[in-house]
């Protein structure tokens, strides 16, 4: 019932905040010059127009990295962090409801990428490509493996604030681009920020290195990063370095 109550909250909290423009906008923006470059001869560098979506993921830590320190923000004035943290019946539900709320946000954000990317690709460049089956593989490659960056992220944000947060995006966005190399093909399953990318390649028929590890080893460490998460969430004093 708390987190229901705690994820309800949030659209109230939301209102008037870059939060909605953060989810909307660039969808259509970002998919729209993609898709211009692609139809005026970026299908020469860029052979299959479903790169799109493998050059959003390496770049996905970023957006994560601004949007949840802009949400959390909402509750960290200090005083009122502490009143809450000590009036709630459970931390645990207030997290979740918080962290459900932002994958939905997500879920939100990446239906939109796919729907632009439809539309531009089927009506307006007539390319014909993807049938459903395959836009809602995308859909859970990309919620599966951002689970991981908003568990990291979000205490990071309640703790450090927005410039710890954005520098371990821009971190993640480098690492997720370094490692698409012959190194990346063994090493790439303990790396986090590489595991949506190698999905999405193996989906797609770009690569042929095998992605069971790499989905055993989301399995594991999102588990072990929530557990502690949640655990750090309920024994948090609701302290936080000033930026």
């Amino acid at each position: 019932m708390i987190i229901t109550r705690e994820f309800l909250s949030n659209f109230t909290k939301i209102r008037r905040t870059p939060i909605i423009f953060l989810h909307i906008v660039p969808p259509i923006v970002l998919t729209a010059l993609f898709l211009a470059y692609y139809a005026t001869g970026g299908y020469h560098i860029i052979s299959d127009v479903r790169m799109f979506f493998v050059i959003l993921q390496i770049g996905y830590p970023v957006f994560v990295s601004i949007v949840v320190p802009i949400f959390i923000h909402l509750d960290k004035n200090i005083v009122g962090i502490q009143n809450a943290l000590g009036l709630v019946a459970s931390r645990r539900s207030v997290y979740l409801g918080k962290l459900l709320f932002l994958l939905f946000l997500s879920a939100i954000n990446i239906i939109l990428y796919e729907l632009c990317f439809y539309i531009g690709v089927n009506w307006i460049l007539n390319l014909g490509l993807e049938h459903f089956g395959s836009y809602l593989a995308i859909f859970v490659i990309f919620i599966s493996s951002s689970l991981f960056l908003y568990l990291i992220h979000i205490p990071i944000s309640f703790r450090f604030g927005f410039s710890i947060s954005i520098l371990l995006g821009i971190g993640g966005t480098i690492l997720a681009g370094y490692f698409e190399n012959a190194i990346g093909d063994k090493i790439w399953p303990v790396i986090p920020w590489e595991w949506g990318v190698r999905f999405l390649e193996n989906h797609f028929d770009f690569s042929s290195v095998p992605v069971f590890y790499g989905i055993i080893s989301l399995i594991t460490t999102t588990s072990i990063v929530l557990v502690l998460s949640i655990l750090w969430y309920s024994r948090w004093e609701g302290k936080v370095i000033q930026e």
